[in-house]
């Protein structure tokens, strides 16, 4: 609690200081943005997600959702030089208060090309075509349909070259590997895997590699995407058929629009790429995650990730919206039946959400939201892993 207060105090202090840090340098120009939203709700999860598993679990909850923010944008006298720096705020249940980097990166531009480097998003698993699915980060992991049918690219540090002009460009970005997760984490190895040994190091020799590509055409939009990394485990004593799992995701992404009507949609074909590009892990709860399965005399066999979403948005006065969506994951290994003797060697999610957006004033909104999510069922033994359901309301202020 004290730790928070003085971050959220130093923040304070930085806002009523930037207009005198500006002054130091003529013409340069801050600006302090702020984003506070607060979900009202009600979530309901079956006996298969409840820690005793014995009977279906119902409860309200009134949270500041994760994803509030409070930002700095810098931007030189001559527009060519730039950063940003974002914290992210949350509050929930059991005294957990929370203050996390979101953003902290700089750029600089000249012509049509533009540098961009620091911690930051990236163009493959961008946020332009995100569907506005809002309600449930804090509570339970739960924004964008993130693992659900729609890939994020995460923030991580990298260094990215973008090149635009009138209505296409490309971005190149070498980013940290591993940034999501590690073999050696928990959930870092696919459901029934050996672990592995102590004492062996997971390491890198390149950085992870991003290309994407954007079109414009009118309304449509279209940003396809392609990323790789690879991660190296040591054998050390324990000696080690395989040390390398690669990971590579390839994402399709379209965003339509023509008057008040907007279509979202996505298709990705991925392998062991939760190590990389992955939203909010911790919606995923014990879910069976597109990671590498190693065997017990140490080769790995990877899993296959296929999955998508479609969201529709459409404005129905200038100031209510409909909206409402649809996402799926399919994952593939091998190894769960011949390996591990699992029922099963495939897996599927899926969900879908509604809502209704109602913009107050330009600064405040209210989102009313209603989403479900099926966990599928379990590879070990074909039973149903439950499913899970929220409705409430997100107040949103942004500034």
């Amino acid at each position: 609690m004290k730790k928070f207060f003085a971050i959220l105090a130093a923040v304070a202090v930085l806002g009523l200081a930037m207009p005198v840090l500006a002054a130091d340098a003529p013409g340069a120009n801050v600006v302090v943005g702020g984003r506070m939203l607060t979900d009202v709700g009600y979530q309901s999860l079956t006996k298969e997600l409840t820690s005793n598993k014995k009977e279906d679990v119902g409860t309200s909850f009134v949270n500041l959702a994760g994803h509030s923010y409070l930002h700095a944008k810098f931007t030189s006298a001559d527009k060519s030089t730039g950063g940003f720096v974002e914290l992210g705020l949350s509050s929930k249940q059991g005294n957990s208060e929370g203050v996390s980097l979101r953003y902290a990166y700089g750029w600089w531009k000249m012509g049509n090309c533009k540098l961009v480097a620091g911690h930051d998003d990236g163009w493959v698993g961008t946020l332009k075509h995100a569907p506005k699915q809002y309600l449930g980060l804090s509570q339970s992991g739960k924004l964008l349909m993130s693992n659900w049918g729609y890939i994020y690219s995460g923030r991580h540090p990298q260094a990215r070259f973008e090149w635009m002009k009138d209505n296409m460009g490309f971005a190149f970005a070498v980013v940290s590997p591993g940034a999501e997760l590690t073999p050696d984490q928990t959930n870092g190895l696919v459901t029934g895997s050996t672990s592995l040994p102590s004492g062996v190091d997971v390491y890198t020799t390149i950085p992870r590699l991003d290309l994407a590509a954007q079109f414009t055409f009118g309304g449509l939009w279209i940003g396809p995407g392609f990323g790789w990394s690879q991660l190296k485990i040591e054998k050390g004593a324990n000696t080690m058929k395989d040390d390398t799992i690669t990971s590579f995701i390839a994402i399709l992404p379209v965003k339509f629009t023509m008057g008040p009507f907007t279509a979202k949609a996505e298709v990705h074909w991925g392998q062991n790429n939760e190590y990389e590009w992955n939203g909010v892990n911790t919606g995923l709860k014990s879910l069976p995650r597109s990671v590498a399965f190693r065997k017990a005399d140490g080769s790995i066999e990877d899993t296959r990730n296929v999955g998508g979403f479609l969201a529709l948005e459409y404005k129905l006065t200038s100031d209510l919206e409909v909206t409402g969506g649809y996402g799926i994951e399919y994952l593939q290994n091998d190894a769960w039946k011949k390996d591990a003797g699992f029922q099963n060697d495939d897996y599927r999610r899926q969900m879908f959400f509604v809502a209704f957006p109602y913009t107050v004033t330009k600064n405040f909104s209210i989102h009313p939201e209603f989403n479900y999510y099926n966990y599928g069922d379990a590879v070990t033994n074909n039973a149903d892993n439950g499913n899970e359901w929220m409705l409430g309301l997100q107040f949103r202020f942004v500034f």
